[in-house]
């Protein structure tokens, strides 16, 4: 009896002591395991990190690039560097952020393709304070200004643009007055207009659609971008079929969707931002603009009589207007401001802060 407890106590003690080293080794290596982990996560963080840096340098500077790795010794208690280099990835030429990290003998690394900036993002298809894709009449007194202007409408002395550039045939007509901007000079709007402030009969391709006078997906504007950020609602951005439905004063992106042979007749703009006038037909109208003040890029199929007063540039559409090609037979005012476009710019993508979640520069693809 005395045997066979004591065999029974031994053998109770054997087996708690293997259950207890069991969960001792099991604990052990939960721990080492959430250690592990946690590096991981912090190395990774590191990573993310070093190539939000990279992403900033070549925000604050387009032409920013480096093979030679950036190294940083203390970034949230790790390390690591990164390389900004050009490449090219579907015929596109992007550009590659390479960021490496080390945070306690755990090894991450990141690449991030992001498009190469274009010009500070400033829409191509702005040629002048107007431009067309057909023959352009103005008339009245008309005031069209290719010279650079701020947002109160003052004359900066920086360059600006042709008051007028057009595919077409430019007539003046009336009192209407052209002045513009060409080659380190300035010209005073004028009912005799210097031909270097304005040209016509322009060679070479014109965007069709308003994504493309942004500069289509190469400016971060791929097809529907526009009308994409109208719908969202973003920096007061409105989407409509009609326009009675505005509220005022615009802002952000205005997207006007009228109908195939509809017209906005009488047309408030009060506002800034990107004024869009389009259909899928190409042949949205907007006419007689009589009421409040634009500051921005108005881009419209088919825009007639401008009667007030537009800071910034427009981007007519249509090659065919609807009522000949009498852009203004007014007392309207068309004066060139990049602040204004600018301005649009920035209200439509976030790209004047950089920060969490905003990002000056458009990323294609984040890889770890």
């Amino acid at each position: 009896m005395g045997k066979a407890i004591l065999i029974m106590v031994l053998g109770s003690m054997l087996l708690f002591g293997m259950i207890n080293m069991n969960i001792n080794n099991n604990m052990t290596t939960a721990s080492q395991s959430s250690f592990d982990r946690y590096n991981e996560t912090e190395a990774r963080n590191v990573a993310n990190s070093i190539a939000e840096m990279a992403i900033a340098e070549v925000g604050d500077s387009n032409s920013y690039r480096t093979t030679s790795p950036v190294s940083f010794t203390n970034v949230f208690g790790g390390s690591g560097s990164y390389t900004v280099t050009d490449t090219t990835i579907g015929g596109q030429s992007m550009i590659k952020v390479r960021s490496n990290s080390l945070y306690d003998g755990i090894a991450k690394s990141v690449t991030v393709i992001i498009q190469v900036p274009q010009n500070e993002n400033f829409p191509p298809g702005v040629k002048g304070a107007i431009s067309t894709n057909n023959e352009v009449l103005t008339s009245g007194t008309l005031t069209v200004d290719g010279r650079d202007h701020d947002l109160n409408g003052n004359l900066t002395g920086n360059p600006g643009t042709y008051g007028i550039w057009s595919t077409e045939d430019l007539t003046r007509q009336g009192s209407s007055a052209i002045g513009g901007y060409n080659s380190g000079t300035n010209y005073a709007p004028s009912s005799t207009p210097n031909v270097n402030s304005y040209a016509e009969e322009q060679p070479g391709g014109y965007p069709a659609t308003p994504d493309s006078v942004m500069g289509g997906t190469p400016n971060g504007f791929p097809p529907g971008t526009l009308k994409t950020i109208t719908q969202s609602g973003y920096n007061g951005s409105q989407y409509v079929t009609n326009p009675n439905y505005l509220t005022y004063p615009l802002s952000g992106v205005t997207y006007v969707e009228i109908p195939s042979g509809s017209s906005w007749i009488s047309s408030n703009i009060d506002g800034t931002g990107i004024l869009v006038i389009h259909n899928s037909a190409s042949n949205a109208i907007i006419k007689n603009e009589n009421i409040g003040q634009f500051k921005g890029i108005i881009i419209a199929d088919d825009i007639i009589h401008i009667h007030t007063t537009i800071i910034g540039a427009i981007i007519g559409l249509t090659t065919h207007p609807s009522e000949g090609n009498s852009i203004g037979n007014g007392s309207g005012n068309v004066l060139y401001s990049r602040q204004a476009i600018m301005n649009a710019m920035n209200s439509a993508v976030d790209q004047s802060n950089y920060g969490y979640a905003k990002h000056r520069m458009s990323v294609i693809k984040w890889y770890e």
